[in-house]
């Protein structure tokens, strides 16, 4: 006789809400890993002293065949967190909550400056959160090298300064490997942080040899003008004595440490808003605040990152100010030292060699010894003030 008994059908389980949406599968399971990770540091007690096993350290977790998910991330991935308790501490002493990092770069998928109709031919190494708070550099295996090789002495100058450093506020570094391919990403602070539009950017390194945007550079959304370009435009930070002591006194400090590691072809790295025309810009909506009220309390709303984070307001940045009272055309400047990860080698000495050629010994060519380098770069910023 036929088996009569009624057999339990079984209904796979399906997740209640997808998370970590990406299109594109490197960023889901850079989402999946910034969630990971966090999460288990909250598990995790911080040391009152780092030691130097903690520079070496690392995280990793390899993914097979996973279930979790599925319709936004693949089956088979590797996720490799550099130094945890290092950047937990420096997102402590950079004023970085653990649950804004986490919700910022998880909750929502992290976006291109410059979108890409092609996912495999990346318009920018850069990302950014939702939020905007966060940068994410993809950056090559030779810089993660150098970053693991100064990490100490970087976060031990940080520590000295007790954060009061224009140089890149480092929050996390990982390798992310996805269908045979690795990708390395540093997380950072971003400079541009703010919810007034950056009218003109400026990448500065003090150099005027080749130093001048393209036509084709400019012509591009949102171009970054040089050195050259800020000399034409007869551009001034205009933000009164006091201010300009305090930021050359932080600039100065940088570049000595910078030159101690042998670091050079850095930049400032110069956002500026007018205020005039920001509220040009604005005059049409009612409820828009005004740019001088966005600069000294800007708000992140609840939606734009996730459920569970609640607002709050910012502190004052290091890396912003305003033009002083007397000047009538107000500015907000936005400002930091970028690309610190290039190391005077070899390599730099030919190109120094080579430009030197070209364009003669008292050419300011940007590829000189970093003691130079430092020295020209703050004689060029304390002319950039007034």
């Amino acid at each position: 006789m036929p088996d009569t008994k009624k057999q339990k059908k079984r209904k796979a389980l399906k997740m209640k809400r997808k998370v970590f949406r990406s299109s594109d599968p490197m960023l889901s399971v850079f989402m999946w890993g910034v969630h990971h990770s966090v999460s288990q540091l909250t598990h995790t007690t911080v040391p009152p002293l780092l030691l130097d096993s903690d520079f070496k350290a690392y995280s990793k977790v390899s993914i097979e065949n996973s279930n979790f998910n599925s319709d936004n991330m693949i089956g088979k991935f590797k996720f490799k967190e550099y130094c945890p308790l290092v950047f937990r501490n420096l997102r402590e002493r950079f004023a970085v909550k653990e649950e804004i990092f986490n919700q910022a770069l998880s909750a929502n998928e992290p976006y291109h400056e410059e979108r890409g109709e092609n996912q495999k031919e990346r318009s920018s190494k850069f990302f950014f959160s939702k939020d905007n708070r966060f940068v994410v550099k993809l950056f090559h295996t030779e810089e993660v090298e150098l970053m693991l090789s100064k990490l100490s002495e970087y976060y031990t100058y940080v520590v000295e300064k007790d954060g009061q450093t224009l140089l890149p506020q480092y929050l996390a570094m990982y390798k992310i490997t996805v269908s045979g391919v690795e990708y390395h990403m540093i997380v950072m602070k971003n400079i541009f942080s703010t919810a007034l539009k950056i009218h003109k950017k400026y990448d500065l390194k003090g150099s005027t040899v080749d130093r001048e945007a393209s036509d084709k550079e400019k012509s591009g959304p949102n171009p970054t003008f040089k050195d050259m370009d800020f000399i034409k435009d007869e551009m001034k930070i205009r933000v009164g004595e006091e201010k300009k002591t305090e930021i050359l006194s932080m600039l100065e400090s940088d570049v000595k440490f910078l030159a101690t590691l042998k670091i050079m072809d850095y930049s400032l790295l110069l956002g500026v808003h007018n205020v005039a025309r920001g509220l040009e810009e604005n005059s049409g909506d009612e409820e828009q605040s005004s740019s001088d009220d966005l600069l000294e309390t800007e708000e992140i709303k609840a939606e734009d990152i996730g459920p569970e984070y609640e607002e709050e307001e910012e502190e004052a940045s290091i890396h912003t100010c305003l033009t002083e009272e007397s000047v009538l055309d107000k500015e907000a400047y936005f400002y930091g030292l970028i690309d610190v990860l290039t190391k005077y080698n070899a390599t730099k000495r030919a190109a120094h060699t080579a430009k030197t050629m070209k364009h003669g010994a008292g050419a300011e060519i940007s590829t000189v010894r970093p003691d130079q380098y430092a020295k020209r770069f703050i004689e060029f910023m304390t002319a950039s003030f007034t």
